[in-house]
């Protein structure tokens, strides 16, 4: 992973909140008594939105990725190195996401609360900061999962 990697996450981060204006808070649940996030977003009036099959891959392979890390994460036993590399699989997933948008401008602007929640969660992986790192990114997937369309969707605990 490049050095410049993590001011780049964090630039994206800080992009997208502020690209996402005018958004009432719904706060997430906390992840197993951590502390819950205040990821910013609303339901399309009452109703789920409609995402694009690059969110709905992208978003799979961040929860792939995550599940498969999950025991490691909880037991203590994730090494500063697998955090690395499980915050640039991540990293590659919310890049891909972001270069291959196609969705519409409502459907953008919720998302975009998401991906910067991704961005802050694989700082804190990239810094050696495990659990606060997994702990973000778990919580705006199961976000995700609450206000977006995404057929089989399971939140992660």
């Amino acid at each position: 992973m490049k050095p410049g990697r993590s001011l780049a996450a964090l630039a994206t981060a800080l992009a997208l909140s502020l690209a996402a204006p005018g958004l009432t808070t719904a706060q997430t649940a906390g992840h197993e008594g951590h502390s819950a996030s205040s990821l910013e977003l609303v339901l399309n009036n009452g109703a789920k939105w409609q995402g694009d099959e690059n969110m709905v891959k992208g978003m799979s392979a961040i929860r792939g990725a995550m599940a498969a890390n999950l025991e490691a994460i909880h037991g203590g036993s994730l090494t500063p190195e697998a955090a690395r590399t499980l915050a640039a699989d991540v990293q590659t997933q919310v890049d891909f996401m972001i270069e291959n948008c196609k969705l519409d401008p409502a459907v953008d602007e919720q998302f975009h609360g998401v991906l910067a929640e991704m961005a802050v969660g694989t700082s804190a992986l990239e810094a050696g900061e495990i659990e606060p790192g997994a702990v973000t990114i778990v919580q705006a997937l199961n976000a995700y999962g609450e206000h977006f369309e995404h057929p089989d969707w399971q939140a992660l605990e």
